[in-house]
């Protein structure tokens, strides 16, 4: 009997130890048995859910990571976002791609460079009751464990040293020296004017040592400079993705004069096109947009007329807003009666310029290229309007 009692004794320690011991319920798996830039892409799958819990030192908690990959006009509107009731974390994400087509060894296309929107440590702190003295990951911990990963984990043996040994190496800029951000200078207050920075113009040299510095944005839970709540407590980075820093181990870092990433923004010299005929526009007043009112046209092939109505109904930048089917030129008399000081029209701001999800902001009151708020600012006569 009694070696009976201690043998229940023991089930009962080892069941616990189980329990205690069981394995995160909310994963992303990487399948290991790829390899090369297929591999890559499979650790690019999981580097913003990776990202969120490093960043936010949440790596032992059973936290459902819900992050979304969206085309880039989608992701411009979005918000990152968590639930600590239902025990979620929703941070999104989209991929700029490299061209390779130049590389014989190389996929045409590969993920370049990852834009993400992630929840920071202060409000998922706050959301579910954390409490400990790490602070706020920046987006050089992000990029160096993706460079980590690339050269211990994808790269074989003899792709390692030849490497290590002859290509010119690469290291990160840490991104956590920034100034404080106020009304005036904080980038969320220009809408996705955050995305145009080109990753491209982060990349310096010192001889055969390359640096990156992935673009950066802090919002903190308390800045009260941002009205809308959504905008707080984010944290967004740019960084290169496995399969680029891939593409630098296997192939660039070889050439005389490399291009770690190829810049993506073309010169703006004005709109793709002045409107669209067939899209329609949005009269809207924004706070978030410096507290201004503007007439939208949606001249990017992105566009369509449907989902033009619906960016105008239900993106939470815009205020009061009203669609029309015609382009803003046609709406010359209900924008007179809706903008208060009217002026008629006195700038074009161009948003996105010659991307895909270009769009123009059209002003009608004085002062129209601090209205603009960092845009691409053209007056109608740069434009022939």
């Amino acid at each position: 009997m009694k070696n009976l009692f201690i043998g229940l004794q023991v089930f009962l320690i080892v069941a616990l130890n189980i329990q205690c011991k069981k394995q995160l319920t909310f994963t992303c798996d990487v399948d290991t048995s790829k390899t090369g830039y297929e591999l890559a892409g499979a650790y690019d799958d999981c580097l913003v859910w990776n990202a969120q819990k490093t960043m936010t030192h949440i790596e032992s908690k059973d936290i459902d990571i819900r992050a979304t990959n969206l085309p880039l006009l989608e992701f411009s509107g979005s918000y990152a976002a968590l639930n600590a009731a239902e025990n979620w974390i929703q941070p999104f994400y989209t991929v700029i791609p490299e061209n390779m087509s130049a590389y014989a060894n190389a996929p045409a296309s590969i993920n370049g460079v990852v834009l993400a929107k992630l929840k920071s440590k202060d409000s998922v702190d706050a959301a579910f009751g954390f409490s400990n003295s790490e602070p706020q990951g920046i987006c050089a911990d992000v990029q160096q464990d993706v460079y980590d990963t690339v050269l211990n984990s994808v790269l074989i043996k003899e792709q390692r040293d030849k490497y290590l040994a002859e290509g010119k190496q690469l290291s990160f800029i840490p991104d956590d020296d920034q100034p404080p951000l106020t009304d005036k200078t904080n980038p969320v207050n220009n809408g996705s004017a955050w995305l145009e920075t080109d990753p491209a113009t982060k990349v310096t040299r010192d001889g055969n040592t390359f640096y990156y510095e992935p673009m950066s944005l802090y919002v903190t839970l308390d800045n009260t400079a941002i009205s809308d709540e959504r905008l707080r407590g984010v944290r967004y980075c740019k960084v290169l993705s496995h399969q680029a820093v891939l593409s630098w181990m296997l192939e660039k870092s070889f050439e005389e004069n490399p291009v770690l990433i190829t810049p993506t923004q073309p010169v703006c010299d004005g709109p793709s096109a002045l409107e669209s005929p067939t899209n329609g526009s949005c009269l809207f007043y924004s706070e978030l947009y410096g507290n201004n009112y503007f007439c939208a046209d949606y001249t990017g092939p992105g566009f369509t007329p449907e989902n033009t109505k619906e960016k105008c109904n239900t993106n939470a930048a815009y205020e009061n807003e009203v669609y029309s089917t015609s382009p803003c030129s046609a709406r010359t008399a209900e924008i007179a009666s809706y903008i208060p000081g009217y002026q008629g029209l006195t700038g074009i701001c161009v948003v996105h310029c010659k991307e895909t999800n270009e769009f123009i902001l059209n002003i009608y009151n004085t002062d129209p290229e601090q209205r603009c708020g960092g845009f691409d600012f053209f007056t109608p006569a740069d434009l022939g309007k």
